[in-house]
């Protein structure tokens, strides 16, 4: 079989290595519209199960963590899971996708650049993609299947028959050098701030990549900017008690929320941003790419799909879909609490419990947990 990619980023590089785990595939060609390597827009924050789960991606852990704070506009109070084990780690994105792109170069895949895909013919049981590359048109050779991996917006995929639920939050974040030194218990915590007064239905966060350095960002419903990102990285200076020495470097992109809901469509295969297959409380892509991934590769070949694949493509889905309605109850909730506090200080106490181990990767489990724990404390507070 041969197959076609639409789609360079993460999701089409993953997803061309496990299809060359599947003898019936003998050839994948990637067509990518970017011309230059991968630019770094996403912080890197995953699970270990989902670490593990993506090809080569373990030699570019940067740090590991294993507590978790919460902080909300408003209170005077944080909230803290501490975990037994490690449970998330950040790894570079860039040199990951980098390591990815030259790896599947060394073992015959093509990954064509500047390649703008915009149609997809088919003549027969073959597939042939239209594309733009240097101002001209060209049609691909014949393919027998199609991934699409175009990342957001879902444009071929929802004209070839994909369907999702989904929405894009602006993201911005900065890689920030410190003046002074994390602590051993701060650069191992994920610092996550939520504010629907500065940002919406999104949040903000801290990312400890060592010592000395941070990356600080927010994603929102609202336009994000230099300004909005200036209030975050004060919020965080106050409270953690930082001080910032100098932007190290500036990037942002999409955050899409949502779930999947049809994915497979007459020899077309979505996966990716494209068919919202997100964690929408985080807005992370990653577990869900290195777990549909792996199902595709092996369902590719309709005559070699398992009921039990399919089974597991949709408990995935279900997963995604709980996680999305657990998001929007939750910041429903958060929006009938009043903000009129402007002045972020140091928090001193704490709503702290431990955990053997925190899932990551399933955030619909915890944070209704994290809700009542919440609601409960501000009570006793009064």
């Amino acid at each position: 079989m041969d197959i076609g990619v639409v789609g360079g980023g993460i999701s089409g590089l993953v997803t061309s290595y496990y299809l060359l785990k599947n003898r019936a595939v003998s050839n994948v060609t990637i067509f990518e519209r970017r011309y230059s390597m991968p630019r770094n827009h996403c912080t890197g924050v995953v699970s270990l199960e989902t670490v593990a789960r993506l090809p080569l991606a373990s030699k570019f852990i940067e740090n590991i963590y294993k507590n978790m704070v919460f902080f909300i506009h408003g209170i005077n109070f944080g909230i803290e899971i501490t975990s037994d084990k490690y449970f998330a780690c950040k790894i570079n994105r860039v040199a990951h996708e980098i390591e990815l792109m030259r790896f599947l170069n060394e073992v015959g895949i093509s990954i064509n650049m500047g390649c703008d895909v915009y149609s997809i013919n088919v003549n027969g049981k073959k597939y042939f993609l239209v594309f733009r590359k240097d101002m001209k048109e060209y049609i691909s050779e014949g393919f027998d299947r199609i991934v699409v991996a175009e990342g957001y917006p879902p444009i071929l995929s929802r004209r070839y028959g994909l369907k999702s639920r989904s929405s894009a939050f602006k993201a911005i974040q900065e890689v920030v050098l410190l003046s002074n030194s994390l602590s051993d218990d701060q650069i191992e915590t994920l610092y996550v701030f939520i504010s629907p007064k500065l940002a919406g239905e999104g949040f903000a966060w801290l990312v400890p990549i060592d010592r000395n350095r941070v990356i600080i960002g927010y994603s929102s419903g609202y336009n994000t900017s230099i300004e909005g990102l200036e209030k975050i990285k004060l919020v965080f200076k106050n409270l953690l008690e930082l001080s910032y020495k100098s932007v190290d470097k500036i990037f942002g992109g999409v955050i899409v929320q949502g779930y999947p809901i049809k994915t497979i469509s007459n020899g077309i295969i979505g996966i990716g941003d494209s068919t919202a297959m997100v964690k929408s409380i985080s807005g992370g892509g990653l577990y869900a790419i290195s777990v549909a991934s792996k199902i595709y590769s092996e369902i590719i070949d309709k005559n070699s799909g398992f009921p039990y694949l399919y089974s597991d493509l949709k408990k995935l889905f279900n997963v995604l879909k709980t996680q999305y309605i657990v998001r929007k109850i939750v910041w429903n909730i958060l929006k009938t609490i009043k903000l009129n506090v402007d002045d972020f200080k140091k928090v001193n106490r704490f709503i702290s419990f431990n955990t053997s181990y925190l899932n990551y990767d399933r955030h619909e489990s915890f944070l209704p947990v994290l809700l009542i724990k919440f609601f409960n404390f501000n009570l006793k507070i009064r």
